[in-house]
Formats: structure tokens, C-alpha cells, sequence
């Protein structure tokens, strides 16, 4: 039959729902946390004409030969004792990294999504890039560290800024993300020059759109914000928040699916603003964002949706 493993850390709504679900429909499923490796599980595998074949032991064992779906859900840092002196543990780490998703993402299974595109697609300057090819409607942007630069662009305007990154893991462990914000041409100044900033035109908006993809399926919801702070950025304010159905023009999901396989995803998280005339602009595509609050608020099928992809229903 086959089993499924999941690669994440062990305080995972979202997984724990995926788990239960699979395990009502009789699967096998191996959860293993990366975190783990190389201090509290083995790896040991031997390369055949087939590709890697042997064990990977943590929690629970698996042999890798038996996987038939990887879903890459939210993996954890690998780690190594903290009294190892500094440069030992960056080399054990390093090698740690190599070893394990060098063999795991050999694998020939469905991956949901593959480390390797996961990471490509996380670069925004390239999904921006790729959904304009593909025919989607994506904001006025620049990206710059001149200060004349982003001044001409903005104008006599304001604009939207936005970080280009994930976060950075700040004290504590917990994640840290520069905040969306309201600029103008006055504010800028020298210190722009420190780094990359993303500046886009501001999109006026009716609603928007959080588009959740899995394989074929498109389970769009329209967010409505009820506050200042969630009309900028709805992610600011949760509880002002109302969720309703909405229906994909035709050209957005043609435009999705080419995205989608461009960037080589099986999963993703995409965001949309819907313009009181009726465009639907990308802002971006997380390939690894969060979804199930949405499938609860909104009612929509998602745990079962994942459940049925990584037992392998048709694309």
C-alpha cells in the first residue's frame, strides 16, 4: 500500500488534521520532524539501481523504498548537540542537510511541494516575474536600493512596501516579518541604500482573494476586511475578517495553472486583491502557507482535499 510521510515539527494543527484524516481512510502515515536528525534518529540507506532503498528511524520507522508521497509540510532546523564547538556544528549541520533531503528528495513520489521548488518559488522577484509571463495582472513594482529610483517610482503617490523575504527568526525562536506599510517620496532617504526593498503601486480594492491550489483543484475565498490595518494588509487583523464564496474568471485560472507549473508547485497559497472594477491582481504565492483556519472559516474542503493528493488521487 504504501505509506505517506509528512516532514514537520510536532505542534502542527494543520498536520494533525491531515493525520486524522488519513488514518480514517486506513493509510499508513510516518510523521518525522527534521529537528530530530541527526541527534534523535538514524538514517541508513544504500544506493541501488532503483535509487536510495533503507530506513529512516525516529519516532517511527520507514523504509524509504515503501514511501509513495512526501508531504514537505513545516520541517524544523536540524540539530546538533550545543556543546560542539561552532564550526563542527556548522559542518555536522551542513552535511546533516545534504545527506537526509539530498536522499529524501531523490525520491520518485509525489512531493508535496518538492524542497528544491518549494525554495526557488519563494523568491518573489521570480513569482512576480513569472505570473506578468503568464498573463496574470501583477502591480506597478520595483525593486531597488537607489533612492532616486524608488523616489521617481513613487511620485506624488503612495505606494505599497513589502519585504521580499520569509521573516527571520528573531529571539525565542519566533518568526519576524518586516510589516506592509504606506509609503511616500518624502520618507525616503539614504538608508534605503542598506538593502533590496519591493515597492508596488497601491491597488484599490473590493475584496480580496486567498486562492489555496492543490493539484488541479482551486478553492478561492474572498476575504472582506473590516478594519483600516486588514484593508492594507489583511493579515494585520484577523478579527475584523469576513469570508465568502467567489467565483475565478476563466483567464485567472488558466494564468494560475501556468504559474503553478512554472514554478514546478503542487501546493499553493496565492493572494489576489479584486478592484472595485472587477480585475483580479497577484500579489504573490506562498508555497508553503498556512490554510487550515481558511478551510474552517469558510467551510471549505481543504484536509480532505490534501488527504486524497498525497494518497495519490489523479492530478
Amino acid at each position: 500500500m504504501g505509506a505517506i510521510l509528512i516532514l514537520t515539527g510536532r505542534d502542527d494543527l494543520t498536520a494533525d488534521a491531515v493525520v486524522e484524516e488519513l488514518a480514517k481512510r486506513g493509510e499508513e502515515v510516518v510523521r518525522f520532524d527534521t529537528a530530530d536528525f541527526p541527534t534523535a534518529s538514524r538514517l541508513a540507506v544504500s544506493l541501488t539501481g532503483d535509487g536510495w532503498a533503507g530506513l529512516l528511524a525516529g519516532s517511527r520507522r520507514v523504509r524509504l523504498e515503501s514511501v509513495k508521497s512526501v508531504w514537505w509540510r513545516r520541517p524544523n532546523e536540524f540539530r546538533t548537540p550545543d556543546d560542539w564547538p561552532g564550526v563542527a556544528r556548522a559542518l555536522a549541520l551542513s552535511e546533516a542537510r545534504s545527506g537526509l533531503l539530498g536522499v529524501l528528495g531523490s525520491l520518485p513520489v509525489r512531493w508535496i511541494n518538492h524542497p528544491a521548488a518549494d525554495a526557488a518559488a519563494n523568491y518573489k522577484p521570480r513569482q512576480l516575474a513569472v505570473a506578468a509571463r503568464v498573463g496574470l495582472d501583477v502591480p506597478r513594482s520595483v525593486i531597488t536600493s537607489d533612492p532616486d529610483h524608488a523616489r521617481e517610482f513613487i511620485g506624488a503617490d503612495q505606494v505599497v512596501y513589502k519585504g521580499l523575504g520569509g521573516g527571520v527568526l528573531g529571539p525565542g525562536g519566533k518568526r519576524q516579518f518586516l510589516p506592509v506599510a504606506l509609503v511616500s517620496a518624502d520618507e525616503v532617504d539614504d538608508g534605503l541604500a542598506g538593502t533590496a526593498h519591493l515597492l508596488q503601486e497601491r491597488v484599490p480594492k473590493a475584496f480580496e482573494v486567498r486562492l489555496t491550489v492543490i493539484g488541479s483543484r482551486m478553492f478561492p475565498v474572498a476575504i472582506h476586511a473590516g478594519s483600516e490595518a486588514a484593508r492594507l494588509d489583511w493579515r494585520s487583523d484577523y478579527r475584523s475578517l469576513a469570508y465568502g464564496p467567489v467565483d475565478m474568471p476563466p483567464e485567472v485560472v488558466k494564468g494560475v495553472r501556468r504559474l503553478m507549473d512554472e514554478l514546478g508547485l503542487y501546493f499553493g497559497a496565492l493572494d489576489f486583491a479584486v478592484t472595485p472594477d472587477g480585475r483580479w491582481v497577484f500579489f504573490e504565492v506562498n508555497p508553503n502557507g498556512q490554510w487550515h483556519w481558511i478551510a474552517v472559516k469558510a467551510g471549505i474542503p481543504l484536509v480532505q482535499a490534501m488527504a486524497g493528493a498525497l494518497q495519490g488521487e489523479p492530478v
